[in-house]
């Protein structure tokens, strides 16, 4: 069944919201003014140290590297910080922060506990953030934050380069890298999906980017794909936005779309999907006021169509960052895990897509249906990633007698209530 539009009669109709979707020509202008950044941390979500040198700490079950720096750019240098439960080689998350592309710093990550709770390494990742031009109003104060800027591809460039960086330190961390999972909201959301659809840097090379701009210098000889992708309401189709001078996605671009078609197009998720490109999980909110949810029905239809394992997860009255009301409930992704899984639960539409060569079995995503939170990505995580590994449990590692496998784990969830 595909995901209804928002305002059709006919709710199953494919034909009808792809209709839709042309003759709107667009999902609106990201115009964000720094409410990623501007919400005050709940106690889990402490601010961490923007230190010059990397730091090292232990927290409970978690060890926590600080600042580490993983590329040096003619701007600045590229930092991560990285979160390692104590269990033997965790699977590995990339997280993608949000912010409009121009906003926000990789502080901007869900609390480090859910690296121990979800039993994965988890490494928040710089990335150039757009060029704010002199005369354009960015609606926050660039100088309050020191992250470098750029114009699209350093953004998706510098994602690339923290993956391979990732993949070469794995031994040093204590983590698995063979297989990778990119995770990313709003914008950041874009930038994961992209990652995930675009194995290699260099495979964005064509007639909007060259090859020179795609630079492929840190840890060159390690692969950039990733393995599965976590989309949290991000920006699927750029070619839908308006594109007007000074909107987000113009700046991210470096242009309006009316000067930039061809590079609007090359910047968009939807334009490089095909059958051979990793499961996808995607949780958006209904009532999202920046990011519409026709991007995560475009993208659920689009990969469905292409032949790719797919779990669409459309919550009810929820804003972006799972705010639940106006502009006003929006708050930071360190605390938007737990206003998913506030309760009441929001009412919620789950939608899974899996694709089964003749004589093969379908792949198992999530396994049953369980509401959006922590549980069903630890599941995601483990059944695409790490499928024949014990799933560690809530902290305190493998459980019970090591039969929990990835594929179908987590089968007691449903008496925990906690995440």
């Amino acid at each position: 069944m595909s995901p209804p539009r928002e305002d059709s009669g006919d709710s199953n109709s494919l034909s009808n919201r792809r209709t839709f979707l042309r003759a709107t020509g667009t999902f609106g202008t990201l115009a964000f003014t720094g409410l990623s950044g501007s919400a005050t941390a709940q106690p889990d979500d402490e601010k961490r140290s923007e230190d010059d040198e990397a730091s090292e700490s232990e927290d409970g079950s978690v060890k926590v590297y600080e600042g580490i720096t993983f590329a040096k750019r003619d701007v600045g240098e590229m930092k991560l910080d990285l979160f390692v439960p104590a269990f033997d080689s965790p699977p590995l998350v990339v997280y993608i922060h949000g912010g409009a592309w121009k906003l926000s710093t990789r502080d901007n990550v869900p609390p480090k506990r859910y690296a121990r709770e979800m039993g994965v390494a988890i490494a928040s990742v710089d990335y150039r953030l757009s060029e704010i031009p002199e005369g354009v109003d960015p609606g926050f104060p660039i100088e309050d934050n020191p992250t470098p800027r750029g114009v699209f591809p350093d953004h998706f460039v510098d994602v690339k380069a923290s993956i391979r960086w990732l993949r070469a330190h794995a031994d040093e961390y204590g983590y698995d890298a063979e297989q990778v999972v990119a995770w990313g909201a709003s914008s950041g959301g874009h930038l994961a999906l992209l990652a995930g659809f675009v194995d290699d840097v260099k495979d964005l090379t064509g007639e909007a980017y060259s090859e020179d701009e795609l630079t492929k210098e840190v840890a060159p000889d390690q692969s950039g794909a990733v393995q599965a992708v976590i989309d949290w309401y991000g920006v699927a189709d750029l070619t839908r936005l308006q594109g007007e001078p000074g909107s987000s996605e113009a700046l991210l671009i470096g242009g309006s779309k009316s000067e930039n078609q061809a590079k609007f197009e090359a910047a968009t998720p939807l334009t490089h999907i095909s059958s051979d490109d990793p499961p996808v999980l995607a949780m958006h909110g209904r009532n999202d006021e920046y990011v519409s949810i026709e991007h995560s029905r475009a993208l659920y239809e689009t990969l469905d169509e292409a032949g790719v394992d797919t779990v669409f997860y459309e919550l009810d009255g929820l804003n972006h960052v799972f705010g639940r009301g106006g502009e006003e409930t929006i708050q930071s992704e360190r605390v938007a895990m737990s206003l998913l899984t506030k309760e009441p639960r929001p009412a919620q539409s789950i939608y899974e897509t899996a694709h089964m060569a003749e004589g093969g079995s379908p792949a198992e995503l999530i396994g049953r249906n369980l509401p959006a939170g922590p549980r069903v990505i630890r599941r995601f995580i483990y059944n695409t990633i790490a499928p024949d590994r014990s799933v560690p449990w809530r902290g305190r590692g493998p459980r019970g007698n090591g039969n929990d496998r990835g594929r179908g784990a987590d089968a007691s969830d449903s008496n925990h209530s906690h995440d």
